[in-house]
């Protein structure tokens, strides 16, 4: 293994995958560097969906007129932990002031923008990997209990039609004309029809893997510890129970873990974690899922994959590293069951996995603003499958002094004081 690389890649996530295949592709010697097996945390307990539209930030206008009803912790869409909130109440406070219509516009062009194009790049490396067969265009659906919920839709389907998502309306009966499998507990539902999802992303994760070992990229299984600059001027990462790396660039993808690492460097980065359930159900006998559905009014979505169907729960805010909490994830399972005649749990205790947040709910893509070679790509939010690849492409333009092939500005790491 190459001691010396040109490029270390700290997370071993779909974003530090992706970036690292980008990066050998253009000739850096990249070593990428995983505690364990890449692609086994976060990026292993999403939906599958590779989406062009989901562009709706959590912090919309919107949700402060729902703040009454989630500040009782009882609904399905947010629990949280009330000491968690008083111990980031400025954090929270900051994540409310960007509830504007100023912001909600930028934000879903800037996501907009970088969904579609990462959306080509993983069709096309899906297809060099040769795992067409984990790859579905069945689009993307979200359906809704009432019609008091379908018209607080307006403001989502006002900024789809906006920014160019094709999306097509369904009626109840037509629901059940599409997916026949579903009870007819729903009113309506919206499909974004260009949206496509994985039945493994973590078959996904490896596949890309393959790739970028294939054209020379190493991968370690080690946990890094420390992150310093040398008296010459490049970057020592330091790694528990293994040798320390030094490399010209390092790259931060480590997901909810960036704001840690980044720490030890003097960086306040305003990161915190909405923390996300899953467990697979056994199918049922009647008709399967195709898609991937989301109960709007109950926060959780149902999307097919080799295990099973994958039922998530909604978010759950606390302490990055506290206990795990399943009432949200069984109390969603429970409904499930009903609404898609699914079987019983596969697993015995359900996965649970952090999302990485930052307070405008934008990833951070680009140069590090106190540190020569030190670049950042972490803070996807719910969205790091759907984005990594087009994030991969940013900063490898970046990182090589070429112009991205969209505005990254948005991403910026800069438009924070750190």
């Amino acid at each position: 293994m190459d001691d010396h690389p040109d490029i270390a890649i700290i997370g071993g996530g779909i974003v530090g995958i992706t970036s690292a295949l980008e990066l050998r592709r253009r000739g850096h010697r990249v070593v990428l560097l995983d505690r364990g097996q890449p692609g086994r945390e976060t990026s292993y307990g999403n939906t599958g969906v590779l989406s062009d539209a989901s562009i709706v930030i959590v912090n919309n206008p919107g949700l402060l007129k729902q703040l009454p009803k989630l500040v009782r912790n009882t609904g399905l869409k947010l629990r949280y932990s009330p000491a968690f909130v008083l111990k980031r109440l400025f954090w929270v406070l900051r994540f409310l002031s960007y509830c504007t219509r100023r912001h909600f516009e930028h934000a879903a062009a800037a996501l907009r923008a970088i969904q579609v194009l990462s959306l080509g790049i993983h069709k096309a490396l899906i297809a060099e990997a040769g795992v067409d067969h984990l790859l579905r265009h069945t689009g993307w659906l979200k359906v809704f209990r009432s019609q008091e919920s379908f018209r607080a839709y307006d403001m989502e389907r006002g900024v789809l039609e906006k920014t160019g998502v094709r999306h097509t309306v369904f009626s109840a009966d037509q629901l059940a004309q599409i997916e026949p499998g579903l009870a007819r507990v729903f009113v309506a539902g919206v499909l974004m029809e260009d949206t496509c999802s994985v039945s493994s992303p973590a078959a996904l994760c490896d596949a890309y893997v393959a790739l970028f070992v294939a054209a020379g990229g190493e991968v370690r299984q080690a946990a890094v510890t420390g992150l310093e600059r040398t008296p010459d001027n490049k970057w020592r990462v330091i790694l528990d129970q293994a040798p320390p790396i030094e490399a010209n660039s390092v790259v931060l993808a480590a997901g909810p873990w960036s704001a840690e690492i980044a720490a030890w460097l003097g960086y306040k980065i305003p990161m915190a974690w909405e923390r996300g359930y899953h467990v697979h159900l056994e199918p049922g006998e009647g008709p399967a899922l195709t898609r991937a559905v989301h109960d709007i009014d109950r926060g959780y979505v149902m999307s097919p994959q080799l295990q099973g169907v994958r039922v998530t729960s909604g978010s759950e805010l606390t302490d990055r590293d506290a206990p795990p909490n399943y009432a949200q994830i069984n109390e969603v399972a429970a409904m499930a069951r009903d609404v898609a005649g699914l079987g019983e749990a596969v697993e015995n205790t359900p996965w649970m996995g952090r999302r990485p947040t930052l307070v405008d709910s934008l990833p951070m893509i680009g140069k590090a603003p106190r540190h020569d070679d030190l670049w950042f790509n972490f803070g996807h939010h719910h969205t790091g499958l759907s984005m990594s690849a087009g994030s991969a492409r940013i900063i490898a333009d970046l990182i090589d002094g070429k112009a991205p092939p969209i505005d990254a500005t948005p991403f910026r790491p800069n438009r924070f004081r750190l």
